[in-house]
């Protein structure tokens, strides 16, 4: 008789001639049904060009909660003012609308509350490359390029969070980016408290945005 979540067979992870992709599907299965429960609202945020979205998507799969881009809830939800084709989102309103909610990851640039904070990090230099595949003008590359340089994203989300639910991860490989905060919520990760930060204040970085 088996035992384990729906879908699970006990042969299934010893027996690889089902191929890689059958033991992802396996793989996947269990950490749906060993994480939904204990994470109930989770944060993913960083500047533009770190991989929010990608993130918070694979994330709310793994997870089995509903994925919510900001941008995309406030056109459905709110009729916020629009500036230079990007929505002025009333931070009140979007936190108290998403103080509702439960069971999702949000994706957003702007920090709201949620049991944990994911703050996606980024070397510069893989940055500057991500923005301006993204076509973003030299001034607003820059700006992005400071922000996370100064630590921008963290200094927001700490207005929100205590620093034992704040975590840096480094978004640069996306296999790898889940893996570590899939290590977080298994409570092996370390938290901002604990001393885990990524320092990119450094002399050759600043070269960058001052070519």
């Amino acid at each position: 008789m088996n035992s384990g979540p729906p879908g699970y067979q006990p042969d299934a992870i010893t027996n690889l001639s089902h191929g890689p992709m059958y033991i992802t599907e396996i793989l996947t299965t269990y950490l749906r049904f060993s994480f939904v429960f204990i994470i109930m609202k989770l944060l993913v945020t960083g500047v533009p060009g770190v991989g929010k979205t990608l993130i918070a998507k694979k994330l709310s799969e793994l997870l089995n909660l509903q994925y919510i881009n900001v941008g995309e809830f406030a056109k459905d939800n709110f009729e916020f003012p629009v500036e230079e084709n990007e929505i002025i989102i009333d931070e009140n309103l979007m936190g108290e609308k998403l103080d509702l909610l439960q069971d999702i990851v949000i994706d957003s640039h702007i920090p709201f509350k949620a049991e944990k904070a994911i703050v996606l990090r980024c070397n510069p230099r893989v940055l500057i490359e991500r923005l301006r595949e993204r076509r973003y003008s030299e001034d607003k590359i820059k700006d992005n390029i400071l922000s996370e340089i100064l630590d921008y994203e963290i200094y927001a989300v700490k207005e929100l969070f205590s620093e034992e639910n704040i975590y840096e991860v480094l978004s640069e490989n996306a296999d790898e980016t889940i893996k570590g905060i899939m290590d977080i919520i298994n409570g092996k990760g370390k938290s901002l408290k604990n001393g885990n930060h990524f320092n990119f204040l450094t002399e050759d970085n600043i070269f960058l945005i001052e070519k």
